[in-house]
Order: structure tokens, then sequence, then C-alpha cells
């Protein structure tokens, strides 16, 4: 396990406005400007009312995410190097009548503490991207999960104008997506859920 982290590191870094819009239900979108790139990196934080396990298992099933996820059409595992790593192809629709985007994902988990999970990746040069990484961390916050979800792609230059807007907006319904989805398994489904916390536990146990 990686070394402790201080109690409520994430919500505390937080601006106390920012904090009231998160207890209200809004998201919190944040821009963070990047030498050498066109796009910022995307910082989402919003806070649901789970624990952080379902949040982060319901993450590490990317092969669930065609399910919920907006644009995205099919996830396949091609196979896991190392405990608690798994390189998967994604597909997403584009817009515009633009071909779909095909791209191979290396995701790593890890926990942070008892309570507290990170999910990164890594993506390499792709039909609209010369680079992709980002991450998902699930902070406990009460009875509630504080998520940060942060994204930065660099774009192929000829798409960069053209994507921008659509990019923007597709982490942020992500995000919103991925809460929808732990709050359906949790009233719903807990079989599933069940069943990724389980597997999130086996893949964090042994990257230990």
């Amino acid at each position: 396990m990686a070394a402790a982290l201080a109690e409520g590191e994430l919500w505390n870094a937080l601006p106390h406005s920012e904090q009231r819009e998160l207890l209200e239900g809004k998201v919190v979108k944040l821009e963070e400007d990047v030498d050498g790139s066109a796009w910022p990196r995307f910082i989402i934080y919003h806070l649901v009312k789970s624990p952080p396990a379902a949040v982060a298992a319901v993450f590490w099933n990317c092969e669930l995410d065609p399910k919920y996820i907006p644009s995205c059409t099919s996830v396949k595992i091609l196979n896991s190097p190392e405990p608690g790593v798994v390189n998967a192809q994604y597909t997403l629709s584009m817009p515009f009548f633009l071909p779909d985007e095909v791209y191979v994902s290396r995701n790593k988990l890890r926990k942070l503490s008892p309570s507290d999970y990170e999910i990164s990746w890594r993506v390499p040069p792709s039909r609209y991207s010369k680079s992709s990484v980002g991450s998902l961390r699930v902070e406990e916050h009460g009875d509630r999960t504080l998520i940060r979800y942060t994204n930065l792609v660099i774009p192929s230059s000829r798409f960069a104008s053209l994507l921008r807007s659509t990019a923007a907006t597709q982490v942020v319904e992500s995000v919103k997506a991925l809460v929808i989805q732990v709050i359906s398994e949790i009233e719903q489904t807990p079989t599933l859920l069940e069943k990724q916390l389980q597997a999130l536990e086996q893949s964090s146990g042994k990257s230990q």
C-alpha cells in the first residue's frame, strides 16, 4: 500500500467556495494550462454518496464503460502485464462524422489508504492525439466520496481547435455518468457491485 495520506487531503486543498458547490451537488470543473499543449488539463471534482471502494470498483471494471460512458462503444482488455495493471483497447465514437478513435490505454490501480484509491492511465499516440494521461482519485469524506478526475490530452494539431469544446464537455459528462452508474449499482444491482468490489480488492492487493 502507498504511504498513508493526510486525511481529507483533496478536500482540504479546495477553496471554501468550491467545497460549497460540491456540497450543493454541483460538479466543479477546473482547467489548468500546460506548456506545449493546445488543450488544458481538465480537473473535475464531484461528491457522491457512496464508499470510495464502490466508485473505484465500477471505474476499474473498464469493460462496463460502453454501457454508461457517452461515446464509448467498446472496451476490450488485452492483457495484464503485472499486478494492478491492465492494457485495454477502447473505441470511441467521434463528432462531426469523423472516424472512430481507437486506442490502447495502460490502466494502473493503487490503493492509497485503507479507504482511498487511485486509478491512472496513459495512452500512446493515436488517430487524434499525440498522448493522453489522467487519473481518477477517490477520497473518503464522511459518508460520501470525493472524486477527482484529471485528464490531459495532447491533441494532433489539425484536430485541436475542432474538438476542444467537445473534449471539455465529454470529461464532465463521463464523470457524471460514472456517478449515476455507481448509485444505480448500489440501489439496483448490488450483486454486480459485489463482484466488482472483489475484483478491485484482488487487483489492489496484488499491486501492493
